[in-house]
């Protein structure tokens, strides 16, 4: 209580505590338990009654914190902010806590190696996507097996993580490691020991966190011993490489890891060490597999719930066959090495586009969003609050998304939902050919050949994947995810080739309906698991 006390002063006085009444100073114990046994409901409180009222309102988290949830009215505001004034990573390095997990802050706050994958994934993406696809191809096919006569039962949610896992690391490390069985599960495990160290360190006050660190780190370093076995003889090749050809980069292997290597020769060569790479490595694949894995689970389980009233799949197939139909007489593209998979293609996979914004808005794994660390003292918020440095804020998203005034039927997954949007927002509102799925609007329903990364083409709209308009799955501004430029690509691959050579059915018939709050494990929310597919190759 006395902890709690004292931080709590750091607070203006006229900042609201959210489930309290006016003027109480302290969070009861029937608040703070929310955080952990109903965050649903304790979002839904933040949004409902501050943020759709451009009122910011203090919030019970892990542990001790108290955060700041801002107003969306004051995104523009927190947008605006140099990262000396409100710091990014220094806010990711409070909530996950890797300098207990991993050893050193660095890993979160010195971001070079950011900054190479962001370089790659919105400049030098093209050249990534065959292997990309091929790896994904090889695991869905090794996964799900050829037997075209029978029905194979998996778990959906460990089975497409292992797809992901697989190609996903074709695009990290590349291959033949890629493929290595103990070194996947290996490299999940270390993650899910992040996340847990994080929960577990985070919920302690500051004095207390490195004596939990201490205990809770020991089955991450044990992992870490793993993974670097795993990785010392292919590292110490690439270091012989790049000592050798230190500017000649022709003969480099063609994964984001040697452009790592690379950057770190130029930028802080004292990181190239095998211990040191081994955890750049983690952090690469917990922001570009992790949550990936989630994100597809999610959207193949939507996919099939959805496909009796929707005839989702059918649509899905119709919309990649057609598109492959029409790629057949063209020539290879130079930069991806493939006819289909191209920028300009994936871009007119609206349908399959569609599936997978529905599914972020409802089973996105974060939120809330826009998490920043107050560094200075002395900061005032666009309204005038004042904000003590050292204080966490950001803005809830979840409720947002599933908000009755902005979305019909919210908690109802539309396959279409976002296509329907697209023609609204292009002034075509007969949407009765979609109303249950029954195929394309028209049969140009594909549009031009356009570069749907670029918001000048006919394929660009605020209301397609990539876009970081309406909803809040991948931020805001300069610092948005670059990492979804992967994951459309990633997903579209893996709907495309799952649905055109596999038919796929829930083996429970009748799923139970979804339901406000489910999945919610304290304030992140975690794909259903031992949901079971049935799977059998079709004939091609």
């Amino acid at each position: 209580m006395m902890i709690q006390l004292k931080f709590q002063s750091q607070f203006p006085k006229e900042l609201h505590l959210v489930g309290e009444k006016p003027g109480k100073r302290v969070f009861s114990l029937a608040t703070r338990l929310l955080f952990y046994f109903n965050c649903s409901k304790l979002y839904r409180d933040v949004w409902n009654n501050f943020s759709t009222k451009g009122l910011p309102v203090l919030v019970p988290t892990l542990g001790t914190r108290r955060e700041v949830f801002l107003p969306h009215s004051s995104m523009k505001w927190l947008l605006s902010q140099p990262s000396t004034v409100l710091g990014m990573w220094d806010a990711f390095s409070e909530i996950f806590q890797i300098g207990h997990s991993l050893g050193h802050e660095k890993y979160m706050l010195k971001t070079w190696a950011v900054d190479t994958s962001r370089h790659v994934l919105t400049q030098d993406l093209e050249g990534f996507l065959e292997s990309v696809r091929q790896e994904l191809e090889l695991a869905i096919d090794s996964l799900l097996g050829e037997d075209q006569q029978n029905w194979t039962s998996l778990d959906l949610f460990e089975t497409i993580r292992r797809i992901v896992n697989q190609s996903g690391s074709r695009f990290v490390v590349g291959a033949p490691l890629c493929r290595d069985k103990d070194y996947l599960t290996a490299g999940v495990g270390a993650i899910d020991d992040i996340i847990t160290c994080a929960g577990a360190v985070g919920f302690f006050p500051q004095f207390l966190r490195p004596f939990v660190g201490l205990f809770t780190r020991n089955r991450t370093d044990n992992m870490l011993k793993v993974l670097e076995t795993h990785y010392d003889p292919m590292l110490q090749e690439r270091f012989a490489h790049i000592r050798t050809n230190p500017t000649d980069r022709t003969h480099d292997p063609n994964d984001l890891l040697q452009r790592m290597l690379r950057d770190a020769q130029r930028v802080c060569p004292e990181e190239l060490d095998t211990p040191t790479v081994t955890r750049r490595i983690l952090m690469a694949k917990l922001g570009f597999i992790y949550q990936v894995g989630f994100a597809c689970s999610n959207s193949v389980r939507n996919i099939l719930e959805s496909d009796s009233h929707y005839g989702t799949i059918s649509t899905l197939r119709e919309e990649a066959a057609q598109i492959r139909a029409e790629c057949d007489s063209l020539p290879v593209d130079p930069l991806t090495g493939s006819k289909v998979w191209t920028r300009k293609n994936v871009a007119r996979m609206v349908c399959a586009d569609s599936v997978m914004r529905e599914t972020l808005r409802l089973d996105a794994f974060a939120t809330r969003a826009l998490i920043r660390q107050v560094m200075v003292d002395g900061l005032h918020t666009d309204t005038g609050l004042p904000l003590p440095k050292g204080a966490l804020v950001s803005v809830v998203s979840q409720p947002m998304h599933t908000d009755p005034e902005l979305w019909s039927d919210p908690l109802q997954f539309d396959p279409y939902r976002f296509l329907k949007l697209r023609n609204e927002t292009a002034g075509d509102d007969d949407l009765s050919d979609l109303k249950k799925g029954t195929g394309f609007k028209n049969s140009n329903i594909l549009g031009e050949v356009t570069d749907g990364y670029n918001q000048g083409g006919k394929n660009w709209s605020p209301h397609a994947f990539l876009s970081t308009s309406n909803l809040l799955i991948f931020g805001r501004g300069r610092y948005s995810c670059p990492g979804r430029f992967l994951v459309d690509f990633q997903m579209k691959m893996l709907i495309a080739y799952l649905f055109t050579k596999y038919d796929v059915r829930l083996a429970e018939e009748n799923p139970p309906k979804r339901r406000a709050g489910e999945g919610w494990l304290m304030e992140f929310i975690f794909p259903p698991k031992g949901v079971k597919m049935l799977v059998r190759r079709r004939e091609d």
